[in-house]
């Protein structure tokens, strides 16, 4: 006489199992088979579910990263390069104002170095 097992699973967690089980046992005694051992092992996923969780975790990370590096500028540099020149600048620019201009001793105000009154205090310059 030869013997024959049928291995059945029912997917679910343990109570939707169990209930499957429950009502399948039922057919399968009427056709001759009963249960002889059962066995519940905790779902889990595999390896390629694992990666791919990395996956989009780095790309939503990514995304994030992206987004904040549009809205959010960095700091700029100015830089600026001066040349020593031993021509005096042309007149009427902002560095010529210093040498085209004294201050008079008595009243303080900024007068043209070659006026020899003060137009505020009528000081003489000698």
């Amino acid at each position: 006489m030869q013997r024959q097992i049928l291995v059945k699973t029912y997917k679910g967690n343990q109570q939707q199992a169990t209930d499957a089980f429950q009502a399948d046992a039922v057919k399968m005694v009427a056709r001759g088979y009963y249960p002889t051992a059962q066995t519940w092992a905790p779902g889990s996923y595999g390896c390629g579910s694992f990666l791919l969780a990395l996956l989009l975790c780095v790309v939503i990370i990514g995304i994030f990263i992206f987004i904040y590096m549009l809205i959010v500028k960095p700091a700029g540099t100015l830089s600026v390069t001066y040349e020593l020149r031993a021509i005096q600048p042309p007149s009427g620019s902002v560095a010529t104002m210093a040498y085209d201009e004294q201050t008079c001793p008595q009243c303080a105000e900024r007068i043209k170095a070659e006026a020899k009154v003060c137009r505020y205090c009528s000081y003489k310059f000698e």
